[in-house]
């Protein structure tokens, strides 16, 4: 069964997982505050700036695997949808 997801994600000095167990779909990732985001990409060195109001839709990934981090009351909210794997 699909379930909606729409979580707001505090951020931190250091790169912390957008979700703490396996949480697989479609979601969009949105930076509606942090003046100084950042995504971790997958090689785990590169750095993804994000701008504030910038958006990322992305398919069938598992969240737990999608790392952030930014400043003192930084935030990113993730809404979509988990789907069966």
């Amino acid at each position: 069964m699909n379930t909606p997801i729409i979580r707001k994600v505090n951020l931190s000095g250091v790169f912390q997982p957008l979700a703490a167990e396996r949480t697989v779909g479609t979601f969009t990732i949105r930076n509606p505050s942090a003046d100084n985001a950042v995504l971790l990409c997958d090689d785990g060195v590169t750095e993804l700036p994000m701008d504030r109001s910038q958006q990322f839709t992305l398919e069938g990934v598992d969240l737990s695997h999608i790392q952030a981090k930014g400043g003192l009351g930084d935030f990113l909210m993730v809404t979509g949808a988990t789907r069966t794997v």
